[in-house]
């Protein structure tokens, strides 16, 4: 239920720092946009880097959760119906 809050969240993050280490390296402000980049002839990089990061991160959060709740499942004790 929360794979794909974490999946979007950690794509924005990952995009956002490759734009911000991007924009440093070639010396322009934080005031830049990616649409003045373009009209400046610079190409912005690609963000399928971050769309892989933010699936790869709902799936490993899925599986850690499905893991916790198994191993929780496991070592709670049963109540019996006596």
């Amino acid at each position: 239920m929360l794979a794909p809050i974490v999946g979007f969240g950690s794509t924005t993050l990952v995009k956002n720092q490759l734009y911000r280490v991007w924009k440093v390296t070639h010396g322009l402000t934080d005031s830049i946009s990616a649409q003045q980049a373009r009209e400046m002839g610079l190409n912005p990089p690609d963000w399928s880097g971050a769309a892989w990061y933010g699936l790869a991160a709902a799936c490993l959060f899925t599986v850690f959760y499905v893991l916790a709740v198994r191993t929780w499942s496991r070592h709670t004790p049963q109540e019996s119906e006596d």
